[in-house]
Parts: C-alpha cells; structure tokens; sequence
C-alpha cells in the first residue's frame, strides 16, 4: 500500500481538537477529514459533525474492503457516537478526537481503534 504524501497531512499534526472546527487553527474528526479531501482535489461538499448529517454523507461513498490512503473510515465511537479518519497508509490514520486532544497520527489496526471500525470508504467521485 502507498502512503500518503506527508506534504499532504504533516503541517495538520498538532492542531487542536475543538468542535465543529474547520481549520486552520483547531479541527474536529469532520474537519480533518474534509481537510484532506480538499488537499487531494475530492469536490466534497461541506457537511456538519452530526450523525444526521454523515448519514446523508455517506451516500457518496462506497465501502470498500481494501482500504487506501485517501479512503475515509468510519469508527464507532462513546461521546459522539461515531468518528471519522482518514487512510494515510500502511494502517495508520490521521484524525482529530477529544480523547487525543489534537489532529494525530495513529494506527488504525490496533487499540483502541481496531475492534471498532464499521468500515471503509471510497470516495465515488
């Protein structure tokens, strides 16, 4: 599996955790993963941190079960109830959560993250 460019997630690293941030200066999981789409020329429009609205989301994706850098997975979560990250190669992910506190860079194959992964997606377009 390629990775992603760390040109394309490096300067991320760090930033804070805050909810419902868009960048530059803090992100939530949304904002991350938007963030990145971005950054690999995905038109993906802008959507809220809110189930309600990744359900809507999630019609333009498809679920695939050999996930490469770029793809976005999908983890049940406690408080909210579901996270999102983003594949950035060979099982590492790059996510904001308030357990982390900040954007990091964290392997998605192992604990805590492993046995929660619900999927992951490929952008259709």
């Amino acid at each position: 599996m390629k990775n992603l460019s760390m040109e394309v997630w490096f300067d991320l690293l760090g930033k804070p955790f805050k909810d419902g941030a868009r960048g530059p200066d803090a992100y939530d999981c949304v904002g991350v993963f938007l963030e990145l789409q971005r950054r690999l020329n995905h038109a993906i429009p802008e959507w809220g941190s809110h189930a309600r609205f990744l359900s809507a989301a999630r019609e333009q994706w498809q679920k695939t079960e050999d996930p490469q850098p770029g793809d976005g997975i999908l983890i049940h979560s406690i408080n909210p109830s579901w996270h999102l990250a983003v594949v950035s190669g060979s099982g590492y992910m790059i996510h904001a959560h308030p357990d982390c506190g900040s954007v990091v860079r964290e392997r998605y194959n192992r604990f805590p993250w492993h046995n929660r992964i619900e999927g992951f997606y490929r952008w259709k377009g």
